[in-house]
């Protein structure tokens, strides 16, 4: 598989009603909140819409940067805290840990806005992994037996392809060098 340019840049953004997590938090109240935060954004959110829905963009825009989506790696897999200085900063546990493990991204910036209607949040990231796409690091324990044959097969593929490349660079040198002898 290609590798990406060295030190490839990831952009994620997300937008989202406050009303939606308002309403969310009226319908389902502390279920909801223990379901999408962890303990710490928790405390610091305490069911405030505004807060909580700006944690809401970050996350979504932190998935986007690793590729997934949210529902792929675990609303509670990327916590957003609070540094000191007010600004907000990305901790990135269980699957999501794994997949920038697997990019090889260290870090992931994000930055939130938020006002009385939106939140907005947008997330930053630097790959040096992986090539134009990557598979997320449980893919196996994910599928079903039918995707299971498909993966199996697009690997076998991704061989073969990788052989004839091979051959192909190998025929080419030989050529040269019959070619330079001559």
């Amino acid at each position: 598989m290609a590798s990406p340019p060295p030190l490839t840049e990831e952009l994620g953004i997300d937008i989202i009603k406050v009303d939606r997590i308002a309403a969310a938090l009226e319908r389902f109240g502390g279920r909801f909140s223990a379901r999408v935060l962890t303990e710490r954004e928790r405390r610091y959110v305490r069911d405030r819409p505004e807060t909580f829905a700006g944690r809401w963009a970050a996350k979504e825009a932190v998935s986007k940067v690793l590729g997934l989506g949210v529902r792929g790696i675990g609303w509670r897999d990327i916590e957003i805290e609070r540094l000191p200085t007010g600004q907000p900063a990305v901790r990135l546990h269980g699957r999501a840990a794994a997949r920038a493990d697997q990019l090889g991204m260290d870090r992931i910036a994000v930055s939130i806005t938020h006002e009385a209607d939106y939140a907005v949040a947008i997330a930053f990231g630097i790959r040096s992994a992986g090539g134009r796409y990557v598979f997320p690091p449980d893919i196996e324990d994910r599928l079903d037996d039918r995707e299971r044959r498909l993966l199996a097969r697009m690997n076998r593929l991704r061989a073969l392809h990788d052989e004839a490349a091979r051959l192909t660079d190998e025929t080419d040198r030989n050529a040269d060098r019959q070619e330079a002898s001559s």
